[in-house]
């Protein structure tokens, strides 16, 4: 069987206290979080959106749960 992998991608922002930009992404599956190479990613971002994977990772139907278009926002507010 094949291991199950959903990815989180940046798709749009008003402010990046990080430096993420649109298209950045990561990785969540039954191994745990991976990065591509040479990238990073926001832990409070990657914090915020776990809650929400810890469902589909294990359903049989993750692109049915997925259909519903999930969306999360970092909790990082803007630095003044």
């Amino acid at each position: 069987m094949t291991e199950r992998r959903i990815r989180c991608t940046v798709e749009r922002m008003n402010y990046s206290a990080c430096g993420l930009e649109i298209g950045d992404y990561f990785e969540v599956g039954t191994d745990g979080v991976t990065l591509p190479p040479g990238k990073k990613f926001c832990y409070f971002a990657i914090a915020a959106a776990l809650p929400i994977l810890n469902g589909p990772i294990g359903c049989n139907d993750v692109d049915g749960w997925l259909d519903s278009g999930p969306r999360v926002a970092c909790p990082d507010p803007p630095r003044t």
